[in-house]
C-alpha cells in the first residue's frame, strides 16, 4: 500500500540522482563515540578551517561539557540528525554501540512500530524518555514508546546508566532526553525573522518527509512555529527468507515470512514556542507540541483461523499514536548571596496509543464482523522546581542543585469487542477485553539535592547527591473494573532514598579520572500489577493473572573511567557494573499450570562491561574515530537457582569511521564501519544466536550555497544479510507450534539490505 504522491516520490528520486555525483565516501566521526564530547564539526568556508565546538548539555541540570561529567553521556545534535538523514529513533542510535531500539513485527502488534531504547542491556520502561523534561508514556505488552519525531529536535542526550538523583528514581537503565528547537536556533543572531524547509527521503520504508519552520523576534518577544509531515509504507525486508529460514513458514502460501503487512503511515508533528525576555535575568517560555501518527494495515493472514474453524483472508487494522504537550517554564538568574538561579516548569501532556481492528469471518453456518478496540493512554501533569546556590567553604567551592520533581499520571485502558452476526443481524458488545486492568492514578513527589564540591584548585570534584522518591499507585477509583476473584486491587505507597556519589580528578591539563556510584528504584507498571486476560492459545485457553505482590526493581551501579583531551582529538574509556535486584519479567508461566501466566521478580541480574570512544585528526581535515561497547550479564531467577546468561547483554560491537572535509568544495564525506561479534550466550541454550557481521555505510554533505545543504547516505553498501546482535525476545526461541511460527517470524527481524537516503535543507 502506498498513498504517496508520484510527484513527491519523483522529486525525492530527482534530488537523489542529481546529488549522488557530487557526494563522496566518508566516515562517521564524533557522533559515534560513547563518551565523546558531543562536538559538531562545521565547514567554515570563509576562514577555510575546521573548528571543533563543544556543545553544552543539561544532563547534570547545569551547563558543562561531556568529558567533565562524572557519567557517560552521548549528545546527538540536530545537525547530526540532519546530516545522517535520520529516519526514526532506531536510525538515530545506529552508531551508538551499547544503545539500541528494536522493531516490533509480531502478528499481535503488526504495525512495524519501534519499542523503546535499550541501554547497557536494560530497556523498555527502565529507560526514561523525556521531551524537554516531560515524560513519555510507558510501554505495555504489544505496545511501544515511539512517540517522538526527530525532526524538531535540537539535540538528544543519552545518559548511560542510572542518573536517578537528577533525572528521576525510575531511570534504572538510563535516560534519553530530547530537546526541541528554540527560536534562536532558527534566527541565529539578531535577524528579525528566518525559516527553513527540510525534505528527506528513505528507501527502507519509502518515507518522504516535509518540514517547514519559521521564527521571528520583536522587542522582548521571540516566536517559533514548525509543522511537518511524513508519509511511508511498510518496511522493505529484501534480505529475509520467504520460507521462514530455520523456523520455517507455515503461512507461506498466503504471506511469506519476510513480508510485512501492506501498510500506509501518515505522521504529523507541530511545535509552537513563545519566548519572553523582559530583562537579561528572566526568560519565560510557553511551548505547545503536537504529535500524531496513524498507521493502517491490511492483515492478510490470521494465524488462528484454521484452529477456530473460520475463514479470514484479510482484515483492516489501525494504530494511532498521539502525544500533546503544553508547558510553561521560567528561568530566573537571581544572583543573590544565597541563591544563584531558579528554574520552574509546569506541563500537561496527554498521550494515547489506540488500535482498531475490523475483521470479517466466514463460518460454515454464519458470517461475522468483529471489531476490537484496544486503547491505552497516560495523562501527565508535571511540575519541576530547581534552585541553584553556590558558596565557598574554606578551601572548597560548592554548587548546590536542589528542588522538587513531581507528577500526577492518570493511566487508562479500554478493551471493547463488538461482534455483529451478519447472518442473523444480532450485535453483542463485550467490555474489559484484551489486557484488562483498571484506571490508575500514580503520584510521584520527589525531593532532590546535589552538591558539586571543587577542591585542590578545582582539580578534584566530588559530587554527592540524594533523592527522596515517593510513589502512590491508586487503582481503586475505577468502578467499572471487574477484578478476578481473589485479586482485588489495592493502593500501594512506597518511599525510597536514592543515593549517588561521584568524583572527577584532573591528573593534568590532558588526562582525567572519574568514578561514580548510583542507585535506581522503579515501581511495577499498572499492567504488571493488575492485568488479567483470557485468550485462545495453541493448546487451549490462556489466562493472565495479576501479581499485586510484585516488588519494586532496584539497582546499584558502579562506573569508572579515564579520559583525555588531546590537541587534535580526545578519548574516553569506561568500565561499568550494575547489580539489579527484583528484576521484573513479563508474563511467565505459573509453576504447576499449563497456560497460566503472570509477571514475577527475578532475584538478581548483573551486567558489566566497558566502553571506549575517541576521535583524532590524523591529517588536516581527516578525522579517524572509533567507538566500542562490550556487555556481559548473568541472572539468577531465585536464591536457590543456578546463574544463567542474561539475554539483554550485547556482545562486543565496534563502530569505526573516517571523516574527510573539503572546505574549498564545500563537501563533507563520511565512511562508517560497524563490526559486531556474534551472540554466544543465551538463557535458553537452544535459542537462535545471531552470528557476527561487518556493515559499511557512506554519507555525504554538500553545501552549494550558504542557504542550502544537501545530504546523502547509503546504508549497508555491500548489501549484507545479518541479524543485529542486539536482537532478543521470542523471535529467537524455537516455535512451539506452527501458529507461533506464523505470529513471530524470525526472518522479519533481519536487518535491512542496502538502503538509500537523501535530504535537503533550505534556509531563508
Amino acid at each position: 500500500m502506498n498513498r504517496h504522491s508520484p510527484i513527491a516520490n519523483g522529486l525525492a528520486m530527482l534530488l537523489l540522482s542529481t546529488s549522488v555525483t557530487v557526494l563522496a565516501h566518508t566516515a562517521q566521526a564524533q557522533q559515534t563515540a560513547p563518551n565523546k564530547p558531543t562536538s559538531q564539526t562545521a565547514l567554515l568556508t570563509e576562514q577555510q578551517q575546521i573548528q571543533l565546538q563543544q556543545i553544552t548539555i543539561t544532563a547534570a541540570r547545569t551547563s558543562g561539557t561531556v568529558l567533565d561529567l562524572p557519567m557517560t553521556v552521548n549528545v546527538i545534535s540536530g545537525a547530526d540528525l540532519e546530516r545522517r538523514v535520520v529516519r526514526d529513533i532506531q536510525d538515530m542510535v545506529r552508531y551508538e554501540p551499547g544503545v539500541s531500539v528494536n522493531r516490533l513485527t509480531s502478528m499481535t502488534n503488526p504495525f512495524g512500530q519501534l519499542s523503546s531504547f535499550s541501554i547497557r542491556g536494560v530497556g523498555g520502561n527502565r529507560v526514561q524518555m523525556l521531551v524537554d523534561g516531560s515524560r513519555i508514556q510507558e510501554q505495555i505488552t504489544d505496545g511501544s514508546r515511539d512517540f517522538v519525531d526527530p525532526f524538531n529536535m535540537k539535540a538528544v542526550e543519552i545518559i548511560r546508566g542510572p542518573n536517578s538523583v537528577l533525572s528521576g528514581a525510575d531511570a534504572l537503565g538510563g535516560v534519553v532526553s530530547f530537546r526541541t528547537i528554540d527560536p534562536e536556533d532558527i534566527l541565529k543572531g539578531d535577524r528579525a525573522w528566518g525559516g527553513e524547509i527540510k525534505l528527506d527521503y528513505d528507501s527502507y520504508d519509502n518515507s518522504f518527509r516535509k518540514q517547514i519552520t519559521g521564527a521571528a523576534q520583536a522587542g522582548d518577544f521571540k516566536v517559533l512555529g514548525s509543522f511537518g509531515h511524513v508519509g511511508s509504507s511498510e518496511i522493505k525486508n529484501r534480505k529475509g527468507y520467504a520460507d521462514g529460514g530455520i523456523w520455517g513458514c507455515p503461512r507461506q502460501n498466503i504471506l511469506a515470512c519476510n513480508k510485512a503487512f501492506p501498510a500506509d503511515t501518515d505522521a504529523y508533528n507541530g511545535l509552537m514556542k513563545l519566548q519572553w525576555n523582559p530583562n537579561s535575568d528572566n526568560q519565560f517560555m510557553l511551548t505547545g507540541e503536537w504529535f500524531d501518527r496513524k498507521t493502517s494495515i491490511d492483515q492478510v493472514y490470521d494465524s488462528s483461523s484454521a484452529m477456530m474453524g473460520y475463514k479470514s483472508d484479510s482484515w483492516d487494522r489501525e494504530l494511532e499514536m498521539r502525544r500533546y504537550r503544553i508547558a510553561l517554564e521560567h528561568d530566573w538568574q537571581v544572583d543573590a548571596p544565597w541563591l544563584d538561579a531558579v528554574k520552574w516548569k509546569v506541563s500537561y501532556s496527554p498521550q494515547k496509543r489506540d488500535t482498531l481492528s475490523n475483521q470479517f469471518r466466514t463460518y460454515p453456518a454464519r458470517k461475522e464482523q468483529r471489531v476490537q478496540i484496544r486503547n491505552y493512554g497516560e495523562e501527565f501533569i508535571e511540575a519541576d522546581l530547581q534552585l541553584t546556590t553556590s558558596f565557598n567553604l574554606g578551601a572548597t567551592d560548592h554548587t548546590l542543585i536542589y528542588g522538587f520533581d513531581g507528577d500526577l499520571t492518570k493511566t487508562t485502558y479500554e478493551g471493547t469487542d463488538i461482534t455483529r452476526n451478519l447472518t442473523t443481524g444480532t450485535t453483542t458488545t463485550g467490555i474489559n477485553k484484551g489486557f484488562n486492568f483498571p484506571r490508575v492514578d500514580t503520584t510521584r513527589a520527589d525531593f532532590y539535592l546535589q552538591d558539586e564540591i571543587k577542591l585542590l584548585d578545582e582539580r578534584l570534584t566530588i559530587t554527592p547527591g540524594l533523592r527522596l522518591a515517593t510513589y502512590s499507585i491508586d487503582p481503586t477509583k475505577d468502578d467499572d473494573y471487574v477484578s478476578l476473584p481473589g485479586y482485588k486491587p489495592h493502593k500501594i505507597d512506597k518511599t525510597r532514598l536514592i543515593k549517588r556519589l561521584s568524583g572527577t580528578y584532573k591528573l593534568d591539563d590532558t588526562y582525567s579520572l572519574y568514578a561514580s556510584y548510583g542507585e535506581g528504584f522503579k515501581m511495577p507498571t499498572s499492567q504488571q500489577l493488575f492485568v488479567s486476560s483470557l485468550s485462545i492459545g495453541s493448546t487451549g485457553m490462556v489466562e493472565t493473572i495479576p501479581n499485586p505482590n510484585l516488588k519494586p526493581e532496584f539497582v546499584r551501579s558502579y562506573e569508572a573511567g579515564l579520559r583525555g583531551e588531546l590537541d587534535r582529538g580526545y578519548f574516553s574509556f569506561t568500565g561499568f557494573y550494575a547489580d539489579y535486584k527484583d528484576f521484573i519479567r513479563g508474563f511467565q508461566r505459573v509453576p504447576g499450570t499449563a497456560e497460566r501466566y503472570t509477571s514475577d521478580n527475578v532475584d538478581s541480574v548483573q551486567i558489566w562491561g566497558f566502553e571506549l570512544g575517541g576521535e583524532y585528526e590524523v591529517y588536516d581535515n581527516l578525522f579517524a574515530n572509533a567507538a566500542l561497547s562490550y556487555q556481559r550479564g548473568n541472572q539468577r531467577v531465585n536464591a536457590g537457582s543456578d546463574k544463567t546468561a542474561f539475554d539483554g547483554a550485547v556482545p562486543l560491537t565496534v563502530v569505526t569511521g573516517l571523516r574527510y572535509l573539503i572546505p574549498e568544495w564545500k563537501l563533507e564525506t563520511e565512511l562508517v564501519g560497524t563490526f559486531a561479534k556474534g551472540v554466544t550466550r543465551r538463557a535458553d541454550p537452544d535459542a537462535y544466536k545471531p552470528a557476527g557481521y561487518a556493515v559499511f555505510d557512506v554519507y555525504g554533505k554538500w553545501k552549494p550555497t550558504e542557504m542550502i545543504d544537501v545530504n546523502f547516505g547509503v546504508q549497508n553498501i555491500f548489501d549484507k544479510r545479518y541479524f543485529p546482535n542486539t536482537l532478543a525476545g521470542t523471535y529467537l526461541n524455537t516455535p512451539s507450534s506452527s501458529s507461533v511460527a506464523n505470529q513471530n517470524p524470525l526472518e522479519m527481524q533481519v536487518a535491512p539490505g542496502r538502503t538509500y537516503k537523501l535530504g535537503a535543507t533550505m534556509r531563508f
